[in-house]
């Protein structure tokens, strides 16, 4: 259960990012806790951040289920034949084992119906059979040391990341869009801005009670004085 969000956001580099995050989860005191988790996507910046900041403070990674969850029936899908009964089936099969911790099942069954479809050619589709299979395939391997999830349970640790992924949305919503154009340090300023807001702890306040870099746009009593 979710008791305080705090948030982090820049157009920083992830490894400066890296940075930011480690010294958030010291300004929180997040390190002092027993059991600690980290939970994301299998994309390789962030685990790069996690072992270079994380893992010393006793982080736990876990390989958030529902990315996990897409691989694997797109992958029972594809091998077994898109909205058919054996395709549901497989990824069933599939799902059960990951909830379990049964990961060299999971990673056996996987390239089995890999070898079957045969390697996908230099160049193919997206959407091929053989390169779905084998990018949910890949995954898993890279991901095995982080998928023990009755282990995570135990511990009363999360498995999702929808928390964070729709506070992006929330993130996102403030500074993308076709209407939207930012110089850097512009975009840099609305999201700390936009962190700031999104926190649940008094990090607006404070980022209200720092000087101001730059004077006002309209100095005092300019709009009186035209009057």
């Amino acid at each position: 259960m979710k008791l305080v969000k705090t948030v982090v956001a820049s157009v920083a580099t992830s490894e400066e990012f890296g940075w930011q995050v480690a010294a958030e989860v010291h300004r929180r005191g997040l390190h002092r806790a027993k059991r600690k988790g980290y939970v994301c996507d299998g994309q390789k910046y962030n685990w790069t951040l996690f072992e270079m900041h994380l893992v010393v403070l006793g982080f736990i990674g876990i390989l958030d289920f529902i990315h996990l969850l897409a691989y694997l029936y797109a992958a029972a899908q594809a091998s077994e034949g898109k909205g058919s009964e054996q395709a549901w089936g497989r990824y069933e099969k599939w799902l059960r084992w990951a909830w379990g911790g049964q990961v060299k099942e999971l990673i056996k069954d996987l390239r089995q119906q890999s070898e079957r479809l045969g390697e996908a050619p230099e160049g193919c589709a997206e959407e091929d059979a053989r390169r779905v299979v084998a990018e949910a395939l890949g995954y898993v391997r890279n991901n095995k040391e982080r998928m023990d999830y009755p282990r995570y349970r135990m511990l009363g640790l999360p498995v999702f990341s929808a928390g964070v992924e729709s506070t992006i949305k929330q993130v996102n919503r403030r500074v993308k869009g076709s209407e939207k154009f930012w110089l850097q340090g512009g975009a840099e300023a609305m999201l700390q801005l936009r962190a700031a807001h999104l926190s649940e702890d008094d990090t607006a306040a404070r980022y209200w009670q720092q000087p101001r870099p730059e004077g006002r746009a309209v100095g005092e009593g300019r709009l009186n004085t035209a009057a």
